[in-house]
């Protein structure tokens, strides 16, 4: 559990507020209070409201991946037209989270260098603070269209479908660079609790 004092330090600080608040824009964004999360819909007007959480017992802060012309109109259930109407648009977030750091990073290297071998420039990596890393393309980064219809409105098929397309991609140079800094199948195996016939095919 964080202590109120320290979340408090960290979010009275103005640049922080700037950056959630400018991060969370036209954007749902919900309020974790240690193991809990705060109502729902939930947006940030001001940089202030940051603050105001976290004196309320807020530990951290989550925006979701689409952006939305007004956040709180949003309903449970809410039929997917609606959504489509509602919805301006979506970041391309791949949550790479694996038991091992190390895995985790050699992913995340391959997953970057991916994304930019396919043209893509806007793209941002971060830690998130467990074994694992957050990658992200805005929204801005992708066509207004694709094949005729509205990128805003390929949520969430389009994502799942880069998601697996980068996943093809990058999976036998992943088997391979894990292979190599373990230095046998029978090490990864032991490691993972993996067959040696499926890390095998992994790495294939």
């Amino acid at each position: 559990m964080i202590h109120l004092s320290k979340s408090l330090s960290y979010y009275k600080r103005e640049d922080v507020q700037k950056a959630i608040l400018e991060h969370g824009r036209d954007k749902e964004v919900a309020a974790r209070f240690n193991d809990r999360f705060g109502k729902r819909p939930d947006m940030l007007t001001y940089s202030n409201d940051v603050l105001e959480l976290a004196k309320q017992g807020a530990t951290s802060f989550h925006s979701s991946e689409e952006l939305w012309t007004n956040p709180l109109l949003l309903a449970p259930q809410m039929p997917k037209a609606e959504l489509d109407k509602l919805r301006k648009g979506w970041d391309l977030i791949l949550d790479v989270d694996c038991a091992f750091i190390e895995y985790s990073k050699i992913a995340a290297d391959l997953i970057v260098k991916e994304l930019k071998l396919n043209g893509i420039k806007s793209v941002t990596a971060k830690f998130s603070g467990n074994k694992g890393f957050h990658i992200a393309v805005p929204y801005e980064a992708f066509p207004q269209k694709v094949l005729g219809k509205e990128t805003r409105e390929l949520f969430p098929e389009a994502p799942k479908k880069i998601a697996l397309y980068i996943k093809e991609r990058i999976k036998k140079e992943l088997g391979a660079r894990i292979l190599e800094m373990e230095g046998s199948f029978k090490l990864v195996a032991e490691k993972t609790g993996k067959k040696m016939e499926e890390i095998a095919v992994a790495t294939e």
